[in-house]
């Protein structure tokens, strides 16, 4: 393999980078080690398998995630190993963790696990040492003591701070739920535009004589929404799925009335009248009491939420710092990603 490398770079015309014959076949450069797009290819298989698109722009968003999640799960794995642990305790850790996990689903399960991914005993005995030292990284960013360092930072969340946190966040801990009746008029299944407003500004004048607006849904609205006669189920207003009606669910009170407007442009976030048009009215709401701050599970809910919350921001800086100051390379069939080295050249 080697002497072939060698050959095919000593074949390159003077002046020409070799790079890209070097690295056919892989994915990306993360720091000291090669992905593959035969690993790359693998895993995103998998999880394709496991749960298919939901479409073509899902797809090339799981492709970029998936590349991007190997490219920073191997910085993890070198900055752990890094940290100075004897490898031989890495070892006992892993077959630890790998013989407790036979035992619990079985040989025959466990086998037939690996075999669903594609993997042997060897490669995933490799994967759970990586997940050791990734882990290990990890819990020394969060400031943690770990191979013979002392403690960086205390995460501790303090009653005063809880109090605090608690006023702010209240509402959350038992949401407001509301229910629409909810009127749509695509400019597809109409002329255009045009008629898709004019059948809502229509649908106004005739719910204000007072019509029934479930009847109006049923004659002028979208085919989706005429068994239900409009109405949506119960849920937080920021999970409707049109973000033109949020503010309107957390404000309005039962029988109030949105304007009619244009729906969103689910790639700008914009209003979009290629889309329709369309208005609703609040149908239920549901305000449940706020739990009081001395109740223990509320305390211990917010406890939760926050350190998570901080933890998930301090791993994503500090993942963040790994791609940015490693030496990477990203293959250019993934689009905008860097075709040349970033960062330090590995030792």
């Amino acid at each position: 393999m080697i002497a072939l490398a060698l050959l095919s770079f000593l074949q390159q015309p003077a002046g020409q980078d070799p790079r890209p014959v070097l690295m056919d076949g892989v994915a990306v450069q993360a720091g000291e080690r090669l992905i593959t797009l035969g690993e790359y290819e693998q895993v995103l298989k998998r999880i394709e398998e496991s749960e298919p698109a939901a479409s073509g722009e899902d797809a090339v968003r799981r492709r970029v995630t998936v590349l991007r999640e190997l490219w920073t799960g191997s910085l993890e794995e070198q900055a752990g190993a890094d940290l100075g642990l004897d490898p031989a305790q890495i070892e006992r850790i892993t077959r630890l963790n790998l013989e407790g996990e036979r035992r619990e689903v079985g040989l025959d399960d466990y086998i037939a696990k690996l075999a669903r991914e594609g993997k042997d005993a060897r490669s995933e005995e490799e994967d759970r040492r990586g997940q050791v030292y990734r882990e290990l990284w990890q819990f020394k960013t969060l400031g943690n003591a770990v191979a013979g360092q002392r403690a960086t930072q205390d995460r501790t969340i303090r009653p005063g701070e809880l109090e605090d946190l608690y006023e702010e966040n209240k509402r959350r801990l038992k949401p407001i739920r509301v229910q629409l009746r909810w009127l749509i008029v695509p400019s597809s299944s109409v002329s255009g535009p045009e008629e898709a407003q004019a059948r809502c500004e229509e649908a106004l004048r005739r719910l204000q004589a007072g019509e029934d607006l479930g009847l109006l849904v049923a004659e002028l609205g979208s085919a989706d929404f005429r068994e239900s006669l409009g109405v949506t189920p119960l849920a937080e207003p920021r999970e409707i799925p049109e973000p033109s009606l949020w503010t309107f669910a957390e404000t309005a009170q039962i029988g109030d009335l949105s304007p009619i407007q244009p729906l969103t442009n689910p790639r700008t976030g914009q209003p979009d009248p290629t889309r329709g048009y369309h208005f609703a009215e609040l149908h239920e709401r549901d305000e449940p009491p706020i739990p009081p701050f001395e109740d223990a599970e509320t305390q211990r809910i917010l406890r939760q939420y926050f350190t998570r919350d901080r933890s998930t921001r301090v791993l994503g800086r500090a993942k963040d710092g790994l791609r940015r100051e490693a030496y990477s390379w990203v293959n250019p069939i993934f689009g905008n990603a860097p075709a040349e080295p970033q960062g330090p050249a590995p030792r």
